[in-house]
């Protein structure tokens, strides 16, 4: 049997501006025409313009833009990618007077690379990863949770990245610098982990992860509670019981029926037809 060749493992780097379907139509040209220079002046402000020059892969996605890199190069993208960008876009802010967020996901795996750019390129499962990380709620709750004037930079990576770079030690961040979270998009579950170079609003009160919803806006649950609530306390395992506030309510061999509504307590034995 003929055995398929395993691509190349590959660093895998995408980013994602926030609200770009609220820009008029007119304007998304631009402001997504200005991805590419943000990211190589990220990449030279962080002392590594060459990363730029020795992507194997890109792709521009309208509102974002897709990269691969050496894995070797991974550590570089987990320590200093994320702040750099958010200095880059609180740069861009104050030039335009349009403060800009980003969505930031890395992982790693498989993808296809040839020797030379093709639109197959960057194919693979790291790639569909990347792209469910990126689209997932726990970072886009934490751009929505932070102060936009503040927090302009949210990240999320794979597990198989906080394993093998943050766990691993080969990273200055380390893992006190990222908070779990479950991922479901689409069929896509799996964990992955937050980081936020420059929390605020919420974040510094609640945390990265998501906040769960409470029970008083849970109206499926309230109602569970309010039908327990009146049922109040039944014993016994025969019979059926219909309950309000009013209780206790002991069950025998027949259908008994404490309600509020119903002026004193019929109890019928249901085989002798005795009340």
């Amino acid at each position: 049997m003929a055995h398929k060749t395993l691509p190349p493992y590959r660093a895998m780097l995408v980013v994602d501006l926030k609200d770009f379907s609220g820009v008029p139509a007119a304007e998304q040209g631009t402001v997504g025409g200005r991805i590419p220079d943000l990211l190589r002046d990220t990449f030279l402000r962080m002392g590594h313009g060459y990363l730029w020059a020795e992507a194997k892969f890109t792709d521009h996605t309208g509102d974002g833009y897709a990269m691969g890199f050496h894995t070797k190069h991974l550590p570089i993208l987990v320590d200093g990618f994320s702040s750099t960008l958010q200095q880059e876009l609180a740069d861009l802010g104050r030039r335009t007077g349009v403060p800009q967020r980003m969505r930031v996901s890395l992982s790693v795996g498989p993808l296809t690379d040839g020797a030379g750019p093709r639109i197959r390129d960057g194919q693979g499962a790291a790639r569909i990863e990347t792209h469910r990380l990126l689209d997932s709620e726990p970072v886009r709750s934490l751009l929505n949770r932070s102060n936009p004037q503040v927090t302009l930079v949210a990240t999320i990576i794979s597990a198989r990245v906080y394993q093998d770079v943050v766990v691993g030690g080969y990273s200055e961040l380390r893992a006190d610098h990222f908070v779990a979270a479950p991922v479901k998009v689409k069929s896509y579950e799996g964990n992955a982990y937050l980081h936020v170079p420059s929390p605020s609003g919420d974040l510094l009160t609640n945390g990265f992860a998501p906040v769960e919803p409470s029970r008083a806006d849970d109206p499926v649950a309230d109602s569970a509670e309010q039908a327990s609530v009146r049922m109040g306390t039944v014993t016994g395992n025969r019979g059926t019981v219909i309950g309000s506030s009013r209780g206790p309510v002991q069950t025998g061999n027949g259908v008994q029926v404490n309600d509020s509504t119903i002026h004193g307590t019929v109890m019928r034995d249901k085989r002798s037809g005795r009340k």
